[in-house]
Parts: structure tokens; sequence; C-alpha cells
């Protein structure tokens, strides 16, 4: 008699391999044979993947269609068989294969469902006070360096994905997809358990992707001399620092 362990591995091998080892350990009857059965457990595996991804990716699921997003799913499947121990991680690379084997946009829009995911289920920061700003000596501000809250996402769209997003999300017909002349850089970030997004202009997309790699406030500020006059910048980098905070995007200061 084989194991449990052994036959739990030759079942996985089954689902993620077509190994048929386990075929030899499985009872055959007139009415269900054994191939029958193996297919009844392979056919629900596969349909709670579908059904996982479905989940992690609604808004696709609902623009394309269930058929064709499951035809995308077995394809998914097939070359990304589920490597984690909750299913909640299923999907982590669901975007770039469809940036591969689909239409880009879709790619796009699987990104943007994806850090939304990840953003809600980012670690509870406490998001920094305009009011501990003071606590900065004015020698020292050209040093200081801010820590990005844990919830914070930046992305760049060819496609009005977001557009399409809403527009599902709010139950009203989406736009046809669309590419844009450039690039449009957006920030997600969780704010009092709502995911909140917006798209950027030039200067703070530049700014608040440095500020994400450990830049300091000298370091954005000159930085941010290839958009304006020397003599704005301050101003300018003092207002987005402050609107940042306002709106959490901050969880403390280095």
């Amino acid at each position: 008699m084989t194991d449990l362990p052994s036959l739990q591995s030759q079942l996985q091998n089954f689902l993620l391999k077509s190994q048929t080892d386990i075929q030899k350990s499985i009872v055959h009857t007139e009415n269900v044979s054994v191939n029958k059965r193996l297919s009844i457990y392979l056919d629900s595996y596969r349909c709670r993947l579908i059904d996982a991804l479905a989940d992690n990716f609604p808004v696709i699921s609902s623009y394309i269609g269930f058929d064709a997003f499951s035809a995308l799913s077995e394809d998914y499947i097939a070359k990304f068989p589920s490597s984690y121990r909750s299913i909640r991680w299923f999907g982590d690379r669901f975007a770039a294969h469809l940036k591969e084997n689909s239409e880009p946009y879709l790619a796009e829009l699987a990104e943007f469902e994806w850090k939304m995911t990840l953003t809600f289920d980012a670690y509870d920061d406490e998001a920094l006070q305009i009011e501990q700003m003071a606590a900065i000596h004015p020698e020292s501000w050209a040093t200081v360096r801010f820590t990005p809250h844990a919830s914070l996402q930046l992305m760049n769209f060819s496609w009005n994905v977001v557009e399409i997003w809403e527009a599902i999300s709010n139950e009203q017909h989406p736009p046809k997809p669309l590419k844009k002349t450039a690039s449009a850089p957006w920030v997600l970030w969780r704010q009092d358990y709502i995911n909140r997004f917006y798209s950027l202009v030039a200067d703070e997309a530049w700014a608040l992707d440095a500020l994400t790699k450990d830049a300091t406030f000298g370091e954005l500020c000159e930085g941010l001399c290839n958009w304006l006059d020397e003599q704005e910048v301050a101003l300018r980098a003092a207002s987005l620092l402050k609107g940042w905070i306002q709106s959490g995007l901050i969880a403390g200061i280095k």
C-alpha cells in the first residue's frame, strides 16, 4: 500500500506535470474509469484556479467575457502552475504573461488590477503628519529622506486602462481601448482603508519616483530644476511634499 505522502505527491505531479504514476492507486469500476476519476480532479483543480484569477482580475473577466478570460487563464495555468500555499497570490505573473501573449492594453489592465490588490493588502503604515515636519532642523533639510507608505505603487500606462477599470467598476459601459500619444504616470496608494489613485504630471512623477528610491530632499530639488527655474524649485518641492503628506503617501522621516 502506498503511504499518504506518496499518494499526495503523485496526485500533485499528475495535476501539475501530467505524470501518471497515480493511476495504479486509483480504483477502477465499470461505471467510472480511472481516467474519468482523475479528470474530475484535474477539471476541478483548473476551474478553481480560473475562479481565483477571476477573483483577482474581475474587471478583465467582465470586460472580455468569461469564456475568453477562461481561455487566457488556461494558457496561463499551463505555463505557470500554482506554486503558493495561498491561492491569493496566484496571478502574480498574469500581467507579464498577457504582455507577451495578448493585447497590450489587457496587460496594463491586469497590472492595474493586481497592484490594486497589493495596495489593499499592504502593511498598515502610520502616515506622516504635517506637524512632524517641525522636528526637521533647517540645516538638515538638504539631506533628509522620507519613507513612502507601504501601499504606494507607481505605474506607467500607454492605454486608457484606468478609464476602462473605472467604468466597469461603476457598472458603466467602458470606453474602447485607446493608445495615448505618450505614456501616462499614475500613483496608487491606500488611505483610510480605501485605494486611491491619480495621474501625475511629469515633474511630480519624477520626484515621487526619486523619493521611493531614497533620494534626499536636496536631490529632489536639484532634479526639479529640469522643469523649473531655480528660484521656483523650493516652492514646488515644498508644495509636492505637503500634498503627499496630506494624502498619506509618506509614512515617515528617515
